[in-house]
């Protein structure tokens, strides 16, 4: 009889938690379509300034990403503060940004009939997800303090932008985040989803946000995250493309290849928009 009793306890518990769990991933994966497909307003007042974040991959990575910047002319009196995240030990791409910052944005400056300002910018470093040739024992371990590390990032608590979000910026969150790869992108866009996955998840269940006085909760035009994929990507989607495109706002492809893939029905399809890069 005991036995019985501890088989049947042993099978409902297990039911429980298989119930349990089925019914967590779905709501979430309904949050998360939900979200992803919310509507980002269309307009926004006149001179309201706007936190742009760019995620840095490496060598031909950020080479793209400048050569893009370049391309669309990047306004510094559009977008007033611009941020740059790096990964440790990364000093190509910190030393192309502050390139970028003094002599293409200064350059764009002095050009302009009316004058203007350059705004403020910001270079981020956050630890490396995985090194090269490290082990995939502890690249997990690493992984998790980049990630963490990127959500201190778009929250304003990182120790190389406090002073700068608590004097320059109206709000502590980046309104765009436009990134091409690799590792250190998939963390900031999971951190992004993440951030706006759980203050949607709080609106439903009408719950505390649980932020401080002066940390106010974002707004539904703010940690919107563009990925696009790189031009070397004719056929195939990278393995960074493969894992965002679920949670990537616009994804971005230069290819018609590559045009139309979605990681699932109901979820935004890949966006074909020619050459990016010069």
């Amino acid at each position: 009889m005991e036995s019985w009793l501890s088989w049947s306890s042993l099978f409902w518990a297990a039911t429980f938690a298989t119930v349990a769990c089925l019914s967590t991933i779905i709501i979430l994966m309904y949050a998360l379509a939900k979200s992803q497909n919310s509507q980002v307003p269309q307009w926004r007042s006149r001179n309201t300034p706007i936190h742009l974040l760019v995620v840095l991959g490496s060598g031909g990575h950020t080479a793209e990403m400048f050569s893009m910047l370049r391309r669309m002319k990047l306004d510094p009196s559009k977008f007033t503060h611009r941020t740059y995240v790096v990964s440790s030990g990364d000093n190509f791409s910190a030393t192309k940004a502050v390139e970028f910052e003094t002599t293409d944005l200064s350059k764009k400056l002095n050009t302009n009939e009316k004058p203007a300002s350059t705004g403020s910018y910001s270079i981020v470093t956050v630890p490396r997800a995985r090194r090269v040739h490290q082990s995939f024992l502890t690249a997990p371990f690493s992984t998790i303090q980049s990630f963490w590390s990127c959500l201190l990032v778009l929250r304003g608590l990182h120790p190389d932008q406090q002073s700068l979000i608590s004097s320059r910026l109206r709000s502590p969150y980046p309104d765009i985040i436009l990134t091409n790869g690799p590792a250190t992108a998939v963390c900031v866009i999971l951190a992004a989803r993440l951030l706006r996955l759980w203050f949607f998840l709080c609106g439903v269940f009408s719950v505390g946000r649980g932020t401080r006085p002066g940390k106010p909760a974002p707004s539904d035009s703010q940690l919107r995250t563009i990925f696009v994929e790189s031009w070397a990507r004719v056929k195939t989607l990278s393995l960074s493309g493969k894992l965002l495109l679920p949670f990537a706002d616009r994804f971005l492809v230069q290819w018609s290849g590559l045009e139309g893939k979605k990681a699932w029905p109901g979820m935004r399809e890949t966006e074909y928009v020619g050459p990016l890069v010069d």
